[in-house]
Formats: C-alpha cells, structure tokens, sequence
C-alpha cells in the first residue's frame, strides 16, 4: 500500500498527478522573460512603443515594471493559442486590423519560441528529478497534467531529464473541456485504471485545486515555491499548502 502523510495522517494514494508551470518549473523565472522576449519581437514589426509594451503585458496579467504575474489573471491558466487571441485583442483596442494583428503576434511568438530555444532556459523546482524517480521507486503512479501545448511540454521534460518518469502526459487540447473542468483528471484515472479517491492532485493554482476537488481525488496539495499564487488563495480549496513539493511525504507498506 502507498499514500500520502497529511496533517498526521495517512491517507492511501497510488497515482499523483502533477500540474507543470509553477508545481514542477518555476513560472515567473521560466516565462515572464519568454513573454517579454514576445513582446520585443513584437513590437519590432510595429513602432517600438512603450505605452503599447506595458499594455502587452498587462493584457497578459503581468506588470511591466515589477514583471509579477497575476495569479489570477490569463498568463498562469491561459493556452498559447488563448494567449495569441489576447495580445490579438490589445492590437486591435489600439487601432490595428485584427487580421493582421493576429498574423502579426502568432509570428512573434514562434520567432520569441524559436529564438535561442528558450525551452534551455527553463528553471525547474530544485530536486524535481530526485523527487519523482523516487515516486516511481516507491510504486507510485504519477501524471502530468497542463494546459501547455504537446511540443513545448515533451521538450521541457526531456530537457529536465523527467519525460520517462510520468505514466501518462495529457496537454492542451487532448481533452475536452480543459481545467478546472474535472475531466482530465477523470480520463487519467480511467485511463491508468486508478479511481480518484485513490488519487491525488498536486498544483500551484486555484484552478488545478478547483479541477481536483470537482473530480472528487483523495487529496488536493497546493505548492507555493514555483508558482505565483499566494497561500492563502490556495488554502480556500486545497486541502493543504506547502512550501515545497520536498516537503511532501510518502510512504510505502
């Protein structure tokens, strides 16, 4: 049997379920200098424009002095293709054809996505790959589960060294509908043949905490160091917070 200690308790899992941006990476380190580079290659097409980039960002959720992120804003939760509709949007409230607004961001984000192959530049929770391989060592189960794209999430984990130690990886637009709908977590369980009483999901926000609880898993963990929402959004729904995933413990009879 294997499962979790949760305030002095034992409570039985045998799958775990990881969000991505902010539980296994961290967020702002990671992609609010990748949006910013967005923003520049941009802004080269157009008149370079300072009030326009601080509108960029801020449509986005981020702020352009600080460079902190909304945790509930669009930048944390949002799909590529959500995010390529907003800056979309900001054009086009500044007077810009929405046609070619549209043409116009799409291609710098793949020039910024292709640019140095960020993906290098990923900043990963220290000891993550220590931690899942031993998940895996101990029996556990473990899966992925983000609303980035396909491409982009099997380059990061490769690149962490992580890819092979996930029983299962569901991305943007594999399921329908996405967080917080409960169904992507349903269709890991059905999937890895595990009910969700026995499952628990780990997260950094209120929309991985709200996705867990309406799937009705064992347990809902809210982790504070990669992400950018504070503790006490996250303990309005999940069952606890903590720091670290380090401080998470697991045990095996």
């Amino acid at each position: 049997m294997t499962g979790i200690e949760y305030q002095h308790r034992r409570v039985p899992c045998r799958l775990i379920i990881f969000d991505k941006d902010g539980t296994l990476i961290d967020f702002t380190a990671t992609w609010v200098p990748l949006i910013r580079k967005r923003v520049a290659f941009l802004l080269k097409r157009l008149e370079w424009n300072r009030e326009l980039e601080a509108f960029l960002l801020k449509s986005w959720g981020i702020d352009p002095v600080s460079g902190k992120v909304d945790p509930r804003g669009p930048c944390p939760v949002s799909p590529r293709s959500d995010e390529i509709v907003i800056g979309t949007m900001a054009l086009y409230q500044h007077g810009f054809p929405w046609d070619e607004s549209k043409q116009w961001v799409t291609q710098a984000f793949d020039e910024a996505d292709g640019d140095a192959d960020w993906r290098k530049h990923v900043v990963p929770v220290e000891g993550i790959q220590t931690f899942l391989s031993r998940l895996k060592r101990d029996g556990f189960m473990t899966a992925l589960a983000t609303n980035d794209e396909r491409k982009d999430t099997e380059a990061i984990l490769n690149h962490l060294g992580v890819d092979s130690l996930f029983d299962m990886i569901l991305c943007w637009g594999e399921v329908s509908p996405p967080k917080p709908h409960p169904e992507t977590i349903l269709t890991i369980c059905r999937k890895l043949s595990i009910p969700p009483h026995e499952t628990v999901m780990v997260g950094d926000s209120v929309t991985d905490m709200m996705m867990g609880k309406r799937a009705g898993v064992g347990l809902t963990v809210g982790i504070l160091e990669g992400g950018v929402t504070p503790r006490e959004e996250l303990e309005k729904l999940a069952d606890f917070v903590v720091h670290s995933i380090r401080d998470l413990t697991f045990y095996e009879i």
